[in-house]
């Protein structure tokens, strides 16, 4: 586990409001693509702290650490919005168990908004990796502008003929031609098998929901991995 200070090379807007950081790696640490770090941020926050539990979104495979998280008017998120490059910030970590299964044959990730972030690592070192792993990223977002690294999704498509990516939106569905609603059970079965690992990241409440749907349908739990992300 390191401790240590970490320089920002680049920020991005995603989205409308979705704010990105990558950070320079320098000397490499080992991580298993899923897992989070503890940031740390300048800021005075009686009430909340001046640290957050950030998925890392870059795969161990790039030469960057990559954080992306959904901005709120919170003091953590204001400051980590208004960070430039040449500016510091302290990490802790890597962390976490929800983790990619190298040797799984098949995977249907299950993400709802900024939930996407560990999805992104594991997809993206899958790829590098060219890891023989059957994997389909059903994605809910409300409008097809909060769909988060759409771009990154398409080239990973485009390099991993073992990979699909699938977006469905549930509100603005204004000239879209791909799925809309809720992740369902027919979407589920479309894209997924008996030998089929689900891993579920996203609002606590949309996590609850799919685990409860995949047993409904009598998934094995240990062939469901969840992931929650509760705002702040």
């Amino acid at each position: 586990m390191i401790n240590s200070e970490f320089t920002v090379v680049e920020t991005k807007q995603e989205t409308h409001d979705v704010e990105s950081i990558k950070l320079y790696l320098g000397n490499k640490f080992d991580f298993k693509p899923g897992q989070y770090m503890i940031m740390e941020l300048d800021v005075e926050d009686a009430e909340n702290g001046n640290t957050r539990p950030l998925s890392i979104a870059s795969s161990p495979t790039e030469d960057f650490l990559l954080f992306s998280t959904k901005i709120s008017q919170s003091f953590f998120k204001q400051k980590l919005d208004s960070l430039k490059a040449g500016d510091r910030v302290k990490l802790k970590g890597p962390m976490g168990v929800f983790v990619l299964k190298e040797d799984a044959k098949e995977i249907v990730f299950l993400g709802g908004g900024i939930g996407i972030t560990p999805f992104r690592s594991m997809i993206k070192y899958a790829t590098d990796k060219k890891l023989q792993i059957k994997m389909t990223l059903i994605y809910s977002n409300r409008a097809k502008k909060d769909i988060v690294y759409f771009d990154d999704f398409n080239e990973m498509e485009r390099q991993n003929p073992n990979f699909k990516m699938v977006n469905t939106l549930t509100d603005d569905t204004t000239d879209w031609k791909g799925k809309t609603g809720r992740i369902s059970e027919a979407m589920i079965k479309e894209f997924s098998s008996e030998k089929t690992l689900f891993y579920i990241c996203g609002p606590p409440g949309m996590v609850d929901a799919l685990s409860n749907l995949l047993k409904s349908m009598n998934v094995p739990q240990q062939d469901i991995r969840i992931e929650k992300f509760a705002g702040y």
